[in-house]
């Protein structure tokens, strides 16, 4: 049964252990980190804060992805932001509704979403060649042609609680040995409580795999082979 916005937010607590992304990655404050100009014009909210994209741009600087999966492409700023930050050989597929989809997408509070351009911040730039846009619905696509293949895979699509949980355990599928999964939102303030999908899941994978918020921003994250119980910063 679903629940209501009022009755998920009374029922969050963000229980996940966090982590300073210094610590995660020495030396990573360091990292000429780029992002777009473009993403001075913002037309809504719902694109990754600069706080958020600098880390993302930071942590592909250092990590160095070679093939990254992108559930949730919205306007493109994030796919963007790891095209500029990575490797020229790096590959992005990201994952977005079809623009015919947008209007009628069910999800955990009602049905349609704002029509919105997917991927616009990306089309026409030098990185576009290492895009490759995909299109459905992320709870019956299938993903079986990218599991075992990927370095980092990001989840920022529907952030109802059904939709996070079956987009984590695609994405804990499609990880290579050592990969990294990222979830935007797992911290949010009262104006957005449908985030709360995104801490209720994480919360609950956070008993049995290691998951922990980076420090000072709203990201969540998983790194392949972190112990459980690591050490707290």
């Amino acid at each position: 049964m679903n629940l209501s916005v009022p009755e998920i937010y009374r029922h969050i607590s963000f229980k996940l252990p966090m982590r300073r992304l210094d610590h995660l990655f020495p030396g990573i404050l360091r990292s000429p980190a780029q992002l777009s100009a473009s993403l001075i014009q913002r037309k809504d909210f719902w694109p990754l804060p600069i706080l958020e994209l600098l880390t993302l741009g930071a942590i592909c600087q250092q990590f160095r992805p070679r093939r990254i999966f992108e559930i949730g492409t919205y306007r493109g700023a994030s796919t963007l932001t790891m095209a500029m930050n990575t490797p020229p050989e790096t590959q992005i597929w990201t994952l977005d509704l079809a623009p015919e989809m947008q209007s009628t997408h069910v999800h955990g509070l009602g049905v349609g979403v704002p029509n919105f351009p997917v991927g616009e911040l990306y089309r026409d730039t030098s990185y576009e060649s290492r895009i490759h846009q995909l299109y459905g619905n992320s709870q019956v696509l299938d993903f079986s042609p990218y599991y075992g293949s990927m370095d980092l895979v990001l989840i920022d699509a529907d952030h109802t609680y059904e939709f996070v949980k079956t987009d984590t355990e695609v994405a804990l599928k499609l990880l290579k040995p050592g990969g990294m999964i990222l979830w935007d939102d797992y911290l949010w303030i009262e104006q957005f409580p449908e985030c709360a999908g995104v801490t209720r899941c994480l919360d609950e994978l956070s008993t049995t795999l290691p998951c922990f918020q980076i420090a000072e921003t709203r990201l969540a994250m998983h790194l392949n082979g972190f112990p459980l119980h690591g050490q707290g910063v």
